[in-house]
């Protein structure tokens, strides 16, 4: 006899259409990966895999890239510049390039753009993307030959007199010039007054000689320029006795004139023999009075001048200026507005250079601009800098997570936020704290990286890791706009040690060591020609594992049936394997598929389990679209449970 049961179990279906992405963490769902190559986020809410890059040419050496107007690449001692094409802002192959060998040392760049140039340092030379020349922004200059020095008016023009006296000569020409003494002080004393007879007006006009005139042979052709705050040295001391303080150290070129320059300095208001000149040589110096019929001579030297740049570790551009900071002076410095040449431009005014001490300990590890304030990092220090001149800049300090040593180049801002990867994991700065935003990934593989890479493309966060311990590489993608990771393939193993990237705007290149790839191919301007073509990647390996499927349905039902939906979009070989209980992988079907766009449907049984992972795996470019799953009843014994995730 039949009896009706006490109570009915039903079966039932359950289907994932929108996968999340890499979680290394305990909680994976099942529509989460616990590992990861080659999936991406650009077919969400499906499952896609990255897109095949493309060699854009050969490079053994990177020492860094940086894209302004075009793409510069230092190669070595080698800097390289291909200029944008005009129907792509991007384009990284060979053609209209320019190439300057030696101009660099051989070692890795910080590079910052600023107007038409592109900044280099530790070399601190700027590169021209307009004219493709190559400059210092330090500059010096040691005497050779003979300089002049003599008292000047604000225009730099120097006289010579006609006469001296305590009154004017009668019947003066128009133009005339004499010293008039006061009756009481030496011939040639500053406190006597030069005048110059004017016709029109029948007046003796007094003119102020409180400059410094200063001809230097050579100067002009060794980089100097108006305006350029340089540091004077060996002027010897009859100079500065007899005409003017402050001759010697940090001062303004006011005025130029080829190798003349026009200095403001202090007059020796004391001085008996100010109105002359002075003649140097390595030899001696000589002084003569402005109608020669007095001299004094001492000592020769030999005269020179630099315009300083401060070393930098780090730089940033804000505002018009060019920031850097220095870890052994524990020193922030800015450059005077608009000019990267001059470091120690201090008279007073809104486009002063600016340096200011800070009070937190360790080094220096980046340095960043973002929501337009100043970032100095240090591993558990944020420097925040912003104001809008020198005189009213304000440095705001926080303790948080900052950048880990070896990892400035990790800093990226995107969609006005900067990422960074911090010794606590990666971190987003919007302008308050920061956030950690790599709960799901493998904290303790963070914390052993000593060397990190960012880049963006679009609304993506590149970010390559290296443990140079164990030789291990990983490259991270974070789409900021879902929140999720992935995980793509790295340099082959021996090239692991070399990696950089470079964010264009609408292409991302990356460097693995040997080879110069662009990250979407179709950007590139020349990506329908035959050789473009030939050097994408022939095959795209895949693979990605769920997480524990199961652990949500009720003990009363099993998973009997699956069902893997497949979109091949290229040739594709498709593999799916699982695993039950954690055990071993089980090839649970293939599929081969030959043409473009094809719908790939791989049904199965799988055991009696009570967790269970899938693997999917292969080659080619696919999209997965939905995984199902029927339940059915359980009878019986229930299935042993297996060991839990470590």
């Amino acid at each position: 006899m039949a009896l009706p049961s006490l109570y009915s179990i039903s079966t039932g279906k359950s289907i994932q259409t929108a996968f999340g992405g890499l979680n290394e963490s305990y909680a994976c769902a099942e529509a989460e990966f616990t590992e990861m190559k080659n999936f991406s986020s650009r077919g969400y809410p499906a499952l896609q895999t990255r897109t095949p890059r493309r060699t854009m040419r050969a490079m053994g050496r990177c020492n860094g890239m940086y894209h302004l107007n075009g793409l510069l690449l230092c190669e070595g001692t080698t800097l390289r510049y291909t200029e944008d094409s005009e129907d792509d802002v991007t384009t990284a192959a060979a053609g209209g390039e320019i190439v300057l060998e030696n101009a660099v040392t051989d070692s890795e760049k910080i590079m910052i753009g600023m107007g038409t140039k592109i900044l280099i340092w530790p070399d601190a030379k700027s590169f021209d993307t307009a004219t493709g020349k190559l400059e210092a922004l330090s500059a010096a200059w040691s005497q050779t030959g003979t300089v002049t020095i003599a008292p000047c008016d604000a225009g730099g023009k120097t006289y010579t007199v006609s006469s001296v006296g305590t009154t004017e000569p009668s019947g003066p020409a128009d133009g005339t010039t004499f010293l008039k003494q006061n009756s009481s002080s030496s011939k040639w004393a500053y406190v006597n007054v030069l005048e110059q007879y004017d016709a029109k007006s029948g007046k003796w006009a007094e003119i102020l000689l409180n400059s410094v005139k200063m001809t230097l042979p050579g100067l002009a052709a060794a980089g100097f320029r108006k305006g350029d705050t340089i540091t004077v040295e060996q002027v010897p001391g009859l100079v500065e006795e007899y005409l003017a303080e402050g001759v010697n150290g940090e001062v303004t070129i006011e005025q130029m004139d080829g190798d003349s320059i026009v200095l403001t300095g202090s007059p020796k208001t004391e001085s008996t023999r100010y109105y002359g000149s002075f003649t140097v040589t390595a030899g001696g110096t000589t002084w003569k009075s402005m109608n020669g019929s007095e001299s004094a001579t001492a000592g020769g030297t030999t005269i020179t001048a630099r315009r300083r740049v401060p070393r930098l570790e780090y730089v940033t551009e804000n505002a018009n200026r060019v920031w850097g900071c220095n870890s052994e002076e524990n020193i922030i410095y800015s450059c005077k507005l608009g000019d990267p040449t001059n470091w120690y431009s201090y008279r007073g005014i809104a486009s002063d250079s600016y340096a200011v001490n800070v009070g937190s300990d360790g080094p220096f590890t980046g340095a960043a601009t973002c929501m337009g304030y100043v970032l100095f990092f240090k591993e558990n220090c944020l420097h925040k800098l912003y104001g809008s001149r020198p005189a009213d800049y304000q440095l705001v300090s926080v303790q948080c997570r900052g950048v880990a040593r070896q990892a400035s180049k990790s800093m990226c801002v995107l969609a006005e936020v900067l990422y960074y990867l911090s010794t606590d994991g990666v971190m987003a700065w919007d302008g308050s704290l920061p956030v950690k935003i790599s709960g799901g990934l493998d904290n303790t593989w963070l914390m052993n990286v000593r060397g990190a890479v960012g880049g963006v493309l679009d609304t993506r966060y590149y970010l390559h890791l290296r443990v140079p311990g164990r030789n291990e590489t990983r490259l991270l993608v974070y789409d900021t706009e879902r929140r999720l990771w992935h995980e793509e393939d790295t340099a082959a193993e021996e090239n692991a040690s070399g990696w950089a990237m470079c964010s264009t705007g609408r292409q991302l290149y990356q460097w693995d060591g040997v080879n110069l790839w662009a990250t979407e191919p179709e950007r590139e301007a020349d990506r329908d020609t035959d050789t473009a073509k030939a050097n994408l990647e022939a095959k795209v390996g895949f693979e990605a594992v769920s997480g524990d499927i199961g652990l949500n349905i009720p003990a009363d039902k099993y998973i009997n049936r699956v069902f893997l939906r497949v979109d091949a979009l290229t040739y594709s070989v498709v593999e799916l394997q699982a695993s039950y209980e954690g055990g071993a992988w089980e090839t649970l079907g293939q599929a081969a598929v030959l043409n473009k766009y094809t719908r790939v449907n791989l049904p199965f049984v799988p055991e009696r389990h009570d967790t269970m992972r899938l693997r999917i795996k292969g080659t080619g470019q696919i999209a997965v679209r939905s995984i199902a799953f029927s339940m059915a009843e359980s009878r019986g014994n229930r299935v042993a449970g297996g060991e839990p995730k470590r």
